[in-house]
């Protein structure tokens, strides 16, 4: 280890004495823009990759896993909110990913993932020369020389290289497809890209991945409901999935969610859903989602009660427990059967509180939460908790957008679901946000809620000022709205 200045750290010795810079291009985590247009929270999407990771211990993986561990090892090194930068960590899991590579026979695909590595591990150590003003050169040498075997002997051969960016555009698109709704276009295009260049090597995972993000993209452009457009065409690629690997069970189960949202194809779905053996927790979450959806708790409960003995259970898996009861709460009130609903208003701030120790910024569950306090009158509590889930979002302004819509719904409800001061403030943010996502972004994108979320806030401020001859808010606010083209 020597200690330099940071401009002589980077002037020493390249591969081949080449430009100093030459690997800058080389792609991989640190230049694909992975913190912009983010509606995910660092510490969910960190608590589920390590949660999958944890599944290697009980299932064998017919894919690789280098997308995983090198998305991995970034995040430990990224700027996204939340993140303490931990250098020694992110080294770990980019040399597993290096272990994981040398497991593949196919040449170019390792190649790919060791180039994808070795760049990733020279970022860090610029990172680490600019905090700490010192890099390990041998190190440096060694990773360049390591890109001179694994990305530049293929630069004159252009076949190879296609192939070899189309492995790399795989761990792009798996990084990329867990940042939220505004980036699955993007992990969808690089999906679908390698899938056609790699043809025969296509990898299962990957097809149930583009199924998936197709799914969530189709879901968000119409009034939501059972059945929505391209569904067919996710169904498609889950079973494509299936056939590259019978043994995959987690596409097993996205086929089945999907296929009973179809009311003619339920059926079809039930008997998917049976074949599934496996029992880690992504495949109970899954299964349990399935008969929570057709409304069959009892069996739903049976399945949970599987995973509860579980190592490394996910805040995901206690939030399904607590959606579960919440259902039940409802159907327990519709009977009057008091005692049942006492008891399962327990269960739901029960695992609710689990699912948060967990993952305690888990906007999902903490609004959850805020909702279970105002169906019990704990309204101070609840404002506590719909003003913390703001804090959260306040980085991502789709979500913080649904936050601030249901924090001003949270206000009418708790003023006697009539409309006050303290309400139209409220829905003034929705406003407010809606008017700088559309400025900055020209449009609210495809989520059909966001648009719903917006035009109820319009109308509901429009009859508030009407009502309270305001006529200049009334106005202002037309004015704004109009501007942006609302």
């Amino acid at each position: 280890m020597r200690k330099r200045g940071v401009r002589g750290i980077f002037a020493m010795a390249t591969y081949e004495d080449s430009n100093d810079d030459w690997w800058e291009s080389i792609p991989c985590h640190f230049i694909w823009d992975l913190e912009k247009k983010v509606t995910v929270n660092f510490q969910t999407v960190r608590t589920n990759l390590d949660s999958k990771l944890e599944t290697r211990k009980d299932v064998d993986w017919a894919d690789s896993a280098c997308d995983l561990l090198l998305f991995r090892g970034y995040l430990e090194v990224s700027n996204f909110i939340g993140v303490q930068r931990n250098f020694w960590q992110a080294e770990q899991f980019f040399q597993a990913a290096d272990e994981e590579a040398m497991k593949s026979t196919d040449e170019l695909e390792r190649n790919a993932y060791v180039t994808v590595a070795a760049a990733d591990r020279l970022w860090v150590l610029r990172m680490k020369a600019i905090s700490q003003d010192e890099v390990n050169t041998d190190e440096r040498a060694s990773l360049l020389r390591v890109l001179g075997d694994s990305w530049m002997k293929y630069q004159d051969d252009g076949e190879s290289r296609e192939k070899i960016n189309a492995y790399i555009n795989t761990v792009a698109a798996f990084a990329v497809s867990r940042l939220g709704l505004l980036r699955c276009k993007e992990a969808e295009r690089r999906y679908r890209h390698a899938m056609k260049v790699l043809g025969q090597s296509v990898k299962s995972s990957w097809c149930q991945s583009l199924g998936m993000l197709i799914g969530r993209q189709s879901k968000h452009t119409t009034v939501p409901s059972l059945q929505y457009p391209d569904i067919e065409n996710e169904i498609r690629f889950y079973k494509i999935a299936l056939r590259i690997n019978p043994t995959n069970d987690s596409a097993r189960c996205d086929l089945a969610l999907a296929l009973g949202r179809i009311p003619n194809r339920v059926q079809e779905a039930r008997r998917i859903i049976q074949q599934v053996d496996q029992k880690y927790c992504e495949i109970l979450v899954k299964k349990a989602r399935f008969f929570r959806m057709q409304k069959e708790y009892d069996i739903c409960l049976e399945v949970l009660t599987e995973g509860e003995e579980l190592a490394s259970p996910t805040a995901n898996f206690y939030h399904q427990f607590a959606l579960v009861y919440k259902d039940l709460t409802k159907i327990a009130h519709h009977e009057k059967d008091w005692g049942k609903r006492v008891l399962y208003r327990e269960k739901v701030a029960h695992y609710l509180n689990k699912s948060l120790e967990i993952d305690p910024i888990n906007a999902s569950v903490l609004s959850d939460k805020a909702f279970f306090y105002s169906m019990t009158d704990q309204f101070r509590d609840a404002e506590k908790l719909h003003l913390q889930i703001m804090e959260i979002l306040e980085p991502r302004p789709f979500d913080l957008l649904t936050a601030q819509y249901r924090y001003a719904g949270f206000i009418v409800y708790r003023n006697q679901k009539r409309m006050n001061e303290a309400s139209a403030r409220a829905f003034e943010d929705v406003i407010k946000t809606a008017c700088s996502i559309l400025s900055t972004m020209g449009s609210l994108g495809d989520d059909t809620a966001d648009n719903k979320y917006v035009l109820d806030s319009k109308e509901r401020l429009e009859e508030y000022y009407q009502t309270n001859n305001e006529a200049t808010k009334l106005q202002d606010l037309q004015n704004r709205t109009s501007s942006v083209g609302f």
